[in-house]
């Protein structure tokens, strides 16, 4: 029987299967005995009644006789099922264990190739024991936080896996993380997401599926230089315990992550073309669970059990043309420091499966041109990015008194521009809070653009500039450089390959990896 994909159909909260299945027979003007079989294919909340919040759902179904509000439907194909397995002469290594890395990894090591992951973070348990320890108050290993290490810097966040691109692949990386322990819900959702308390073990998952067709991983590796002839990368210089040792290869898959600036600065010392690349700073903005999810469904619905934590997308433009929005969003999560550099605050959020805890936050960012880098005195070249986000972090962890304790203020006192004697929300992030007027600690056009849009953003969700705080600084949000390649997926060094958000390629864990399976097919075609 064909399948067939129904259009959005309304449904209840608490809805049983007999209910879905009478709405579904209902919009497609079929009987229930005409309908074989039904399954949701995507869910999404509509709030916009708050006196009527309901599921706006899709299905896949079969029947025997041809519906209206329903189109054909064909099962997207899934390509690490197709990956032919022979032994193939290429021997490659990927450089970082982020999506993008793993998934290009998963793909030739399945199809044949002989693969070695080099990965200058530790192993997936190692890691949450040093992470967690930093937490806590510990030191702060350079190598090993919540930027690098096993599954990259997307293991330590909400887990979202939602992404705006379309490719064939995105159907396979979603499969994938089902295979290796994601909710099946991620496959359904609007808004899908794992938790970080979900990818430690998916990600582990994820690496013994590659160990298992003979890939290699080097933990606890540092890449420190890349081994060139004749325009050609034939290797790479690494560190380990220690000791240095050369490491040839056919071709190296770049996939480094957006903060690992020392890797960006000895490739441009190889000559390989790079620029810079607009990013986005600002701040992390909490309230409470609790009033956003009265904002976004209402009193009535705000507690349902059927609806997790609430989620909110902003976006506006600035009097001087710039764009503000908010950005990785953590319904029920906490403010975590995000930094792999000494005596710097990096924050960024992170939120369970479960988004259960008191507060909810996200990003509040404004878009940074190089232009605008030039105009606060850090240079117009491939680094100057770089530099600007060094300096905010810097500055960061000098306004918080060391420690890696972070700025914090008011979101009210900030648009007024003083210090808060007390914060209206209890601040979640665990290294501690100094109470600071983060206007004098970022450019007076940034801070200026911020407060004009938490002022607009009060009018789409009342309450949310006039209430919560703001813990600086967010620079993270993207690579500030992008490393260029060709239609075959090389940089102007032959044999190396810029893969995912670090080279300037992605967003995200979904468009990483789907950026990593592109160049693994890239490769494997022109072998």
């Amino acid at each position: 029987m064909p399948l067939f994909l129904t259009k959005p159909i309304n449904i209840s909260l608490g809805a049983d299967g007999e209910y879905v299945k009478r709405r579904i027979c209902k919009s497609c003007g079929i009987s229930q005995g005409d309908l074989l079989s039904f399954r949701l294919h995507k869910k999404s909340v509509d709030a916009r009644d708050k006196n009527a919040v309901r599921f706006v759902c899709s299905y896949v179904m079969e029947t025997s006789k041809s519906p209206k509000n329903a189109v054909p439907y064909a099962e997207p194909k899934d390509f690490l099922l197709s990956v032919a397995g022979t032994p193939k002469k290429l021997n490659a290594a990927v450089v970082g264990a982020g999506p993008a890395g793993l998934f290009c990894a998963l793909y030739l090591a399945k199809s044949g190739c002989k693969v070695t992951v080099v990965e200058r973070g530790s192993d997936v348990a190692e890691r949450k024991r040093k992470v967690e320890a930093f937490f806590n108050g510990g030191d702060l290993d350079v190598n090993c936080n919540v930027q690098f290490g096993l599954g990259g810097a997307g293991t330590f966040s909400d887990g979202k896996l939602t992404s705006g691109i379309s490719s064939p692949f995105v159907h396979t990386v979603f499969k994938e993380f089902v295979r290796s322990g994601a909710p099946e819900s991620v496959l359904t959702s609007a808004l899908p997401h794992v938790g970080t308390d979900n990818l430690s073990q998916v990600i582990a998952n994820l690496r013994d599926s590659i160990k298992k067709y003979g890939g290699e991983f080097l933990f606890d590796c540092k890449v420190t230089d890349f081994i060139t002839e004749n325009g050609k990368a034939n290797g790479i210089i690494v560190e380990q315990n220690g000791a240095e040792c050369e490491m040839y290869f056919d071709k190296i898959i770049l996939a480094c992550g957006h903060s690992a600036r020392d890797t960006f600065e000895t490739l441009h010392l190889r000559g390989t073309e790079m620029r810079f690349k607009p990013f986005a700073v600002g701040l992390r903005i909490e309230h409470t669970r609790e009033f956003i999810n009265t904002a976004q469904y209402g009193k009535v619905f705000a507690s349902h059990r059927d609806l997790g934590a609430a989620s909110y997308k902003l976006v506006g433009k600035c009097p001087d043309g710039r764009g503000c929005y908010s950005f990785c969003m953590c319904p029920g999560g906490v403010v975590v420091p995000s930094c792999s550099e000494l005596n710097s605050v990096v924050v960024n959020g992170m939120s369970c499966f479960d988004r259960s805890d008191r507060n909810s936050n996200s990003a509040i960012v404004v878009t940074v041109s190089e232009r605008d880098v030039e105009s606060y005195g850090f240079g117009r070249d491939v680094f100057s990015g770089v530099r600007f986000q060094q300096y905010l972090e810097k500055r960061a962890f000098e306004a918080g008194g060391g420690n890696y304790a972070a700025p914090c203020q008011n979101v009210t006192d900030f648009i007024c521009g003083r210090e808060s004697e007390r914060f209206d929300v209890t601040p979640s992030y665990c290294r501690g809070v100094k109470s600071v007027n983060l206007r004098g600690l970022l450019p007076e056009s940034i801070g200026g653009d911020i407060a004009l849009s938490l002022i607009e953003f009060d009018k789409k969700i009342r309450g949310f500039g006039s209430s919560g705080v703001l813990t600086g600084v967010e620079t993270r949000t993207s690579s500030p450089v992008k490393i260029l390649r060709d239609e075959s997926f090389q940089s102007n060094l032959r044999n190396l390959y810029p893969v995912g958000e670090g080279a300037g390629y992605a967003g995200g864990i979904i468009s990483s990896a789907v950026d990593g399976l592109r160049v693994a097919v890239s490769i494997l075609k022109n072998l």
